[in-house]
Order: structure tokens, then C-alpha cells, then sequence
């Protein structure tokens, strides 16, 4: 196959077979730089993660490493940093490095991709060198002063991350051993071993590096699945010399402030038809956040965010009853009804279905937005449509012209109430039980 046919593939690349992937990356990988290689590379990256797939070292890869967990989510699934890095400012950034330091002096970093005794000298030399390098970009950039080479469009978020980029460089080592203490990523759960590495590390910073101890403390809370459970473990620590209130105050307004970007990124617009599972996923994720937030607040005895947490939680309890339980029953029984009339179509159905999940995964968060009973009446109210249905189409017997309807109904049964509701309902059909 010519590599433009490759190219021309695109995303439809994400759906082969999982050798073929393998050898497909292996391939573009061995082919260079060029801006067309990395914008297919950039649309297979989510897949790439996915499978974990170990891509050749690069000073490039490098140079990202000890920020790389503040890049920017491929998806919903991943937890979200705490502080965003845009993989195409970092990928711009690297461009004005590489041009500044110069390919014959980069080639002497060759060593720092070798494994041998010479790999740690060289990796650390060449994190030094390029934290002096995107400092004076960055010193640039808060001047008012930049290249034509950045060629993005210039604003305080990016100057701020820029910035970081310089600062986390100068503690690169640092964050290599971070890595190492919470591995793999994401950690789901905090043990005394993770808060003793963290603590033993910050302290570390805290005499060489003190202005660097909050990104660092981002970069490891953007390796945990729920990046606020930090701060309870924050709380507990022995930072040396630093203001730890401080440090702990500051941290909160920015997982206050990540949340509450959160609960406003999925708000409905007039007349849009909401995607009820994603509104379901993220109102988890937020009350997750919420009570994590809420417990570090406690054990602080700091009351500042009271009002914020609450009002958030007020936000996910709207957003919870008027795109997820609003209409609900509706959208699942049309669909159902059009496999019958011939109406219906694969995508249809594909929306009920995740109508039905998020009226389940949402019942493990009714009891903390207030909405138990509104969910019980929804469910209760579907699930009883549904088995009328199934048993009309399964009553003459589990073969007859109208199964696929009475089975599918089983299958929604299932996803909003679980397996063994369903089962009952299957059960009384075929036993031959009249209501």
C-alpha cells in the first residue's frame, strides 16, 4: 500500500484489527516528521493509548515526558488534569526548542535515549538545557515578545502553560520519580506508599525549588481517576519549610474551579437533544469531585467553599433531572415501538439503549442530589411499559413474529434495572404468567 493511501484512510484506521494497528504505527513511526504523518498519528493517539502501545524514543518524547500527564484528554474515560497543556502548543513549542539549542547540538543528546551509563547524565543534562530554553520563551511571551514560530494566537492560558512547561523541566528528575510512585496511571485509590512518596518528593522541591511545589503537586493529582482526592492526603502532609495552608487553598480553588467548568461544559441548549449517557457519566465524575472536595474541606475545617460546592451540586441535581430523567421513558418506548412498525433505526436504538444505562449509572447518585424519588418514578414507570411490551410480544411464544421487539424490551429492562429483574420478567413470560 503507498503511504498516501495510508493517509487517506484516516480515522477508518482506529477500526482494524489490533496487529495490523501495531505494524501500521510501527510504519508511520519509521517514516519521519512530516506534518501529514503526525496529523494521522494525532487522530490514531486515542487507540494508541488504549492499547498501550511503546512508540520509539524521541528527544521530542523526551522533552514531553515529565508533563505529559497534564496533556490534554483524548476522552470522557480519562481523568482530566488539573491544569491543561494543549498537545498542539507543546507540539509548536518543541519546534522553537529544537530550532534555538540547534540539530548538531541536539545529536550530542543522543546518548539520553540509549540505555547504558550515560542515560541519566544525559537526561538530565538535556531537561536542563531545555527548561533554560522555554524559560527565555516564556519570559518572551509574558513580555509581549513572540516568534513568528509559536504560530498560535497568544493568550493567558497558553503563556501560563508555557510557563509551567519551563518550570516542571527544572524538576523533571523529580517528576520521573513521581511517576514511578504513582504507576500505573491512573490511581484509583491513595495508600499510605503513594502520600509517603509524594510527601518525601515535595519536600525535596520544597528546599531546591519551592515556586515549583504547586505544579507538582498538579502534575500527581493528574495521575489519580479522581485528581481532588489529593487534597484530603495534602492536608496530612509535612512540607518542610512551605506555607501548606496556603499551598492547600490555593490547589482548592483550582479543583473548584475545574469542577465547576464541569458541571456547565453539558448544559442543554434550547431545543438540543441532550446525550443522556455523557450527561450521566460527567454528573458521576462531578459528584465524585464534589465529595472529595467536600471531605478535604472538612478535615481543613475551612467553610470558604461552602457555597461553591453547594451551588455546583445544585447545577448537577438541574442537570441530572432535565437531561436524564426528563423524557426518558419516552425516547426508550419510541424506539422500541419503531422494531415493530419498522420505523426505527439502528442509531434510534442505540440512543435508547443509552438512555437505559444512564437511568442506571445514575441511580448510584440520586441519594446525593435529592432526586431518589423522581428516579424511582422514572424507572418504575419505564420498566413497567417495557415488560407490558415484552410480555405482548413474547406471550404467543418466545419464537413468534414480534421477539425481536419482546427480547429487546428484556435487554432495556436489563440495562436500567439489571439482571435479575430482567430474568424475573423472562422467567414469568415463558412460564406462561398473566398479569
Amino acid at each position: 500500500m503507498e503511504i498516501r493511501d495510508l493517509l487517506a484512510l484516516g480515522d477508518q484506521l482506529l477500526h482494524i484489527d489490533e496487529p495490523k494497528f501495531r505494524q501500521i504505527v510501527q510504519l508511520l513511526e519509521q517514516m519521519g516528521d512530516h506534518p501529514d504523518i503526525q496529523r494521522t498519528i494525532a487522530v490514531l493517539r486515542p487507540r494508541m493509548a488504549e492499547l498501550r502501545i511503546n512508540r520509539r524514543p524521541t528527544l521530542k518524547r523526551l522533552f514531553c515526558d515529565p508533563f505529559e500527564d497534564l496533556f490534554e484528554t483524548f476522552g470522557k474515560s480519562e481523568p482530566a488534569p488539573l491544569s491543561v497543556i494543549e498537545r498542539s502548543l507543546m507540539n509548536n513549542l518543541w519546534s522553537m526548542v529544537e530550532a534555538q539549542i540547534g540539530k548538531d547540538r541536539l545529536k550530542g543528546y543522543r546518548g539520553a535515549l540509549q540505555e547504558g551509563p550515560q542515560q541519566k547524565a544525559a537526561t538530565e543534562a538535556f531537561w536542563a538545557e531545555t527548561a533554560a530554553v522555554v524559560a527565555d520563551i516564556a519570559a518572551e511571551m509574558q513580555a509581549g515578545r513572540v516568534a513568528e514560530a509559536f504560530r498560535l494566537r497568544v493568550t493567558p492560558d497558553r503563556v501560563r502553560a508555557v510557563a509551567d512547561i519551563a518550570t516542571i523541566l527544572t524538576i523533571a528528575p523529580d517528576i520521573r520519580d513521581l511517576k514511578a510512585a504513582l504507576s500505573p496511571k491512573p490511581v484509583t485509590k491513595l495508600h499510605q506508599d503513594h502520600l509517603d512518596g509524594i510527601q518525601d518528593i515535595a519536600r525535596r522541591i520544597a528546599r531546591g525549588r519551592p515556586d515549583a511545589l504547586k505544579i507538582f503537586i498538579l502534575v500527581a493529582a493528574s495521575r489519580l481517576s479522581e485528581p481532588a482526592v489529593l487534597l484530603g492526603g495534602l492536608w496530612d502532609m509535612d512540607l518542610g519549610r512551605a506555607d501548606r495552608a496556603a499551598l492547600f487553598m490555593d490547589l482548592s480553588g483550582t479543583v473548584m474551579a475545574q469542577i465547576e467548568g464541569r458541571s456547565r461544559s453539558l448544559k442543554g441548549g434550547p431545543g438540543a437533544a441532550p446525550d443522556r449517557l455523557a450527561v450521566a457519566d460527567l454528573a458521576v465524575d462531578l459528584v465524585a469531585s464534589l465529595d472529595a472536595t467536600r471531605d478535604a474541606m472538612e478535615r481543613s475545617r475551612n467553610k470558604s467553599f461552602d457555597q461553591r460546592l453547594k451551588e455546583v451540586r445544585g447545577s448537577v441535581h438541574e442537570m441530572v433531572r432535565t437531561q436524564v430523567l426528563q423524557g426518558a421513558d419516552g425516547g426508550i418506548v419510541t424506539a422500541l415501538d419503531g422494531l415493530g412498525d419498522g420505523t426505527g433505526d439502528r442509531a434510534q436504538m442505540a440512543q435508547a439503549e443509552n438512555q437505559a444505562r444512564a437511568l442506571r449509572k445514575c441511580a448510584t447518585i440520586a441519594d446525593q442530589l435529592g432526586l431518589r424519588g423522581e428516579l424511582k418514578a422514572v424507572t418504575q414507570k419505564t420498566t413497567a411499559t417495557l415488560t407490558d411490551k415484552a410480555r405482548a410480544a413474547l406471550g404467543r411464544g418466545p419464537a413468534g413474529p414480534a421477539s425481536r421487539t419482546g427480547y429487546t424490551a428484556i435487554r432495556m429492562i436489563e440495562l436500567i434495572a439489571g439482571s435479575a429483574e430482567a430474568n424475573k420478567v423472562m422467567d414469568e413470560i415463558l412460564g406462561g404468567g398473566r398479569r
